[in-house]
């Protein structure tokens, strides 16, 4: 981590030329390394996929999570009474350590099917994607966010929704209202619990409205009362992907989406409004955030093997005022994104910090201020690791910017900042 010089718990280090000490012991290094084989065996994951009429392209969305070696056990849920699948279908090699099982359904019950799906399934959290887009570039490192902190929703999308979804956040501290929108088919992972909470939710608060459960997506983030941990990348189709006609073009929908949005947040601003004035043994939704980090921008590299993060966000969305009297459409497609703000961040996303291309660099527009910083975090502890970090910024800066190393993301030793190798630019 570089970070801008704030309040942060220092331990002392040895630093100099000839010898670098990190400062934690080999009991700290291998107690971490206990830390995160106890998160993988806790945190194991189901994957979830959905079958409707692409039979094709769920075969190879199977095969990869098969491949992959991250998942012990594959829900197929199959939306199509017209078909029933087979577990021989898709289990062809007996040597397969993933458990697949299969979900042939009496109706097509369209996004509830995911939430029904991961209800049913045997770990303690899911991993969802749609079967036309291919999550493998991102998937190791999705995963180990996940396990970094668990009671979030996390997710994946490109930069322009990235942008869109942060607008649709929502902020109240009156009634404890933090919340805010994801999709969730380009890959994402939440706990087992949120889904058999969410469908729970969905028949008590839409019984009214019983039309709009097939659109599950759109509650789902904003019900979970808290700002999803989302991943700011390039996302890629599976190649062949687009036949048959898909839920979201179907008649309809937009119109179904805008209302469902509203209703999304008019449903959780009334319950924590009322929970605030009533009997608080009687809450309804989560007024409590468990989530162990703040809000961040970040992206995986191309290869997956590391993820580039801040805390310096675009928009500052815990200080947009927040009114569901004349707010109520803010997370709609009337409320997205034009301007200098989405033009400069689609320009400068902190993707451009691991494109691998030295012609661009993550840039925010401005100065830093205190308690900013930037860093790195390589998905799990390793050993002789080297990497090069190119920073343009003043000398001034220089001298007021810190290195921290950390095993867990929230003890760091801090090392004062040093020279490095500096390049003069040619124009200055």
């Amino acid at each position: 981590m570089y970070h801008f010089r704030g309040n942060i718990k220092q331990i002392q280090s040895n630093y100099d030329d000839d010898e670098v000490s990190i400062g934690f012991s080999e009991f700290e290094l291998l107690q971490s390394k206990q830390r995160e084989i106890d998160l993988i065996q806790k945190y194991s994951l189901s994957a979830i996929v959905l079958h409707w009429k692409r039979s094709a392209s769920v075969a190879r969305a199977v095969n990869n999570l098969v491949n992959s070696n991250l998942f012990k056990e594959i829900i197929i849920w199959n939306n199509n009474p017209k078909i029933t699948l087979k577990k021989t279908q898709f289990q062809k090699n007996t040597n397969f350590l993933v458990d697949i099982r299969i979900i042939n359904s009496k109706e097509n019950l369209k996004d509830e099917a995911k939430y029904r799906a991961c209800a049913e399934a045997q770990n303690i959290a899911c991993f969802y994607v749609d079967d036309d887009w291919d999550a493998s570039f991102y998937l190791k490192s999705l995963i180990a966010d996940f396990r970094a902190d668990p009671y979030v929703l996390h997710s994946v999308t490109d930069p322009g929704t990235f942008y869109t979804n942060l607008m649709w956040s929502y902020f109240d501290k009156n009634i404890n209202l933090h919340t805010g929108f994801s999709w969730i088919g380009c890959g994402s992972i939440f706990l087992r619990e949120y889904a058999q909470r969410h469908i729970q939710y969905l028949h008590t608060y839409l019984k009214n409205n019983r039309n709009l459960i097939h659109l599950s997506d759109v509650f789902f983030s904003i019900w979970l009362n808290d700002i999803p941990s989302q991943f700011n990348m390039y996302i890629r189709n599976l190649p062949q992907s687009r036949t048959g006609s898909s839920f979201s073009s179907s008649s309809n929908f937009l119109q179904y989406q805008y209302q469902s949005s509203i209703l999304a947040i008019r449903i959780l601003e009334y319950n924590l409004r009322w929970n605030q004035s009533n009997n608080k043994n009687n809450i309804k939704f989560s007024r409590t955030q468990k989530r162990r980090f703040p809000y961040y921008v970040k992206s995986s590299n191309p290869n997956d093997e590391f993820i580039f993060y801040t805390n310096i966000l675009p928009i500052d969305i815990e200080h947009i005022s927040f009114n569901i009297s004349k707010d109520f459409n803010r997370g709609t497609r009337k409320n997205l994104p034009r301007g200098s703000g989405i033009s400069f961040f689609a320009s400068h996303t902190t993707l451009k910090a691991v494109d691998n291309n030295p012609n661009t660099c993550w840039r925010i527009g401005r100065n830093t201020q205190q308690g900013e910083f930037f860093a790195m975090d390589f998905l799990y502890i390793r050993t002789n690791l080297s990497f090069a970090l190119i920073i343009g910024h003043t000398r001034e800066l220089q001298n007021n910017i810190d290195m921290n190393l950390s095993f867990d993301g929230l003890w760091w030793i801090t090392y004062p900042s040093m020279n490095g190798i500096t390049i003069r630019s040619q124009n200055s």
